[in-house]
């Protein structure tokens, strides 16, 4: 009985000891990849469909958009699309997208 007992408690304190080495040396290798991650660019088109041709900010750079012409932009996500000439919908400065992972290939048309 003694030696059961012997046994039992042995291999619980080992399983005790063990468990949290084998935790954490599984988890050192998650960060490092995260860390190098690329940043994803979203593609989506740009159609004015207001009548008149205007001009967008997206980011830093501005599109002029003609009537009925589609543009096609690569943007990051995170990145705000706004009017910077008035429509009759828009006004100057008013926010029309901001870019995320959803809008991947889609296309906005702008009135």
């Amino acid at each position: 009985m003694n030696r059961r007992n012997l046994f039992a408690v042995t291999t619980i304190a080992a399983s005790l000891i063990v468990s949290p080495a084998v935790y954490a040396a599984t988890s050192i290798h998650s960060p490092v990849s995260a860390m190098f991650g690329k940043t994803k660019i979203i593609t989506l088109t740009l159609v004015n469909d207001s009548g008149a041709s205007m001009q967008v900010k997206a980011g830093e750079d501005v599109i002029t958009l003609e009537t009925g012409k589609p543009v096609t932009v690569k943007l990051p996500p995170g990145t705000r699309v706004v009017a910077t000439t008035a429509t009759p919908v828009h006004q100057a400065g008013s926010l029309i997208a901001e870019v995320s992972n959803a809008l991947n290939g889609a296309v906005l048309h702008i009135k």
